[in-house]
Formats: C-alpha cells, sequence, structure tokens
C-alpha cells in the first residue's frame, strides 16, 4: 500500500515536474521573444534616431553654407559702404578745399577792385571809397571776412 502509495505521488511528482518544465520552458521562450523584440524596437529607434541625426546634419550644412553666402554678401555690402563713405569723404574735402580757394579768389579781387577804386579817387576821377579790411583783423564794419560769413548765413 505503502508502495503504490509512494509510485503514485512518485507521478504525482513527476507530472508536476514535467508540467513545470513546460511552464519554464514556455516563459523562457516568452522572455526570449519579449526580449527579440525590444531588441528589434531599440534597432528601430536607433535607425529613425540615426536618420533623424543625418537630416540634422544635412539642414545644419545648408545653414552653414547659408552663413557663409550672408556672411560675403555683409562683407560686399561693408567694401561698398566704406568706398561710398571715402568717396564722400573725397568730394567733401574737395568741396572745402574749392570753398578755401574760392574765398582766397574773392579775397585778391575785391582788394583789386578797392585799389583800383583808391587810384582812381587819389587822381581825382571819384569819390574815395569806404575804407574796407582784408586781414580779418580787428572789429571792421566793412571787412572781406564779414562778406563771408554773411555769405555763410545764406540758405537755399
Amino acid at each position: 500500500m505503502q508502495l503504490t502509495q509512494q509510485k503514485s505521488q512518485i507521478q504525482t511528482l513527476q507530472k508536476k515536474v514535467i508540467s513545470l518544465e513546460n511552464a519554464l520552458t514556455y516563459m523562457t521562450t516568452e522572455f526570449e521573444a519579449e526580449i527579440l523584440k525590444l531588441q528589434q524596437k531599440a534597432i528601430i529607434e536607433n535607425q529613425a534616431g540615426q536618420v533623424e541625426i543625418d537630416k540634422l546634419q544635412h539642414l545644419l550644412q545648408m545653414k552653414d553654407r547659408e552663413m557663409n553666402r550672408v556672411k560675403k554678401l555683409a562683407k560686399n555690402i561693408l567694401d561698398q559702404r566704406t568706398e561710398v563713405e571715402q568717396f564722400f569723404l573725397d568730394a567733401l574735402y574737395q568741396v572745402k578745399q574749392q570753398i578755401l580757394i574760392n574765398r582766397k579768389y574773392y579775397k585778391q579781387i575785391a582788394q583789386a577792385a578797392f585799389n583800383l577804386k583808391m587810384r582812381t579817387a587819389c587822381a581825382g576821377r571819384i569819390e574815395y571809397p569806404r575804407i574796407r579790411t582784408f586781414d580779418g583783423k580787428g572789429h571792421s564794419t566793412n571787412s572781406v571776412n564779414q562778406d563771408l560769413l554773411e555769405a555763410e548765413k545764406w540758405y537755399y
């Protein structure tokens, strides 16, 4: 009886071992399948990330090229602006020089005209002209410099 009981217990335990082995095999295959799925998912995400990285690198290269073009254009504009500024500075310098030359010429003409009037007056042909100063010193009321200052006040 005891032997039968032990045999039946052995059979029960063997069935239990077999069922546990089956369950372990099933869980192992499920676990391996889950690992495989996770690996495939990681590979896919990695590839998608790599594609995104490639796109962003390409976009960055395009932006770099565009930035280089903008830098070149800005440099050209700055160079052109510098040339224009230099042209205007040269023109301004020439105008100032021309103004100085014209003032000097005006003083010479005015002095020559005054001298001619004085010579004519000395000869007795006309009245003596009002006294006029040409050197810019003192506080004369009839100075060539005063004429030039009045000319500067003239507005268009």
